[in-house]
């Protein structure tokens, strides 16, 4: 009976101990387990950002190249002003000499009696007609210019400048 005590003793421990190993394991399994579910977590939410990341990329690009599109289309604009402006000062320097060539050529009103003032009246309606189309141009230049000024502020200035310089002129001319 004694011996039979002792085994079933050793049995009871080896039974516990068994017991003890097969908690043990089951514990590692939930601490596997919970830190693999850690990490899956951590790799959507990584994924969730990713997604985010290059959606934010997609919208900075599709931003760039409109406002890359739109710098071309002012520069454009800008050109074409500039030429405008160009043509507008020949304009200006050919009323210029006009002005001059009449003030020459008037000489004293008794000179040339009627034919000269029914020239002049016909110089002024012309030049007054060629002012109001370079005013007009100028205010064109003028809101051209000014949407460049987000674009090109230094040269902007340049054209505005310029601007105050033609209208000047045409001030002097009127």
């Amino acid at each position: 009976e004694y011996m039979d005590s002792n085994k079933y003793i050793e049995h009871l421990v080896t039974q516990l101990e068994e017991q003890r190993w097969n908690l043990w394991r089951r514990v590692l399994e939930k601490l596997s387990v919970a830190r693999l579910q850690r990490e899956v977590a951590q790799s959507k939410s990584e994924g969730a950002m990713r997604e985010k990341l290059i959606h934010e990329l997609e919208e900075e690009r599709h931003l760039r190249l409109e406002s890359e599109k739109r710098l071309r289309e002012v520069t454009l604009e800008s050109e074409r002003s500039r030429a405008q402006m160009r043509g507008l000062q020949e304009q200006f320097s050919r009323m210029e000499e006009t002005v001059r060539n009449l003030l020459q050529s008037q000489g004293s009103p008794g000179q040339h009696g009627e034919g000269t003032v029914n020239i002049m009246k016909v110089y002024q309606e012309k030049l007054s007609e060629d002012s109001r189309r370079c005013k007009e141009g100028m205010e064109k230049i003028r809101t051209l210019a000014d949407e460049d000024s987000r674009s090109e502020s230094s040269s902007t200035e340049e054209e505005k400048e310029k601007t105050k310089l033609l209208l000047e002129r045409l001030k002097a001319l009127e």
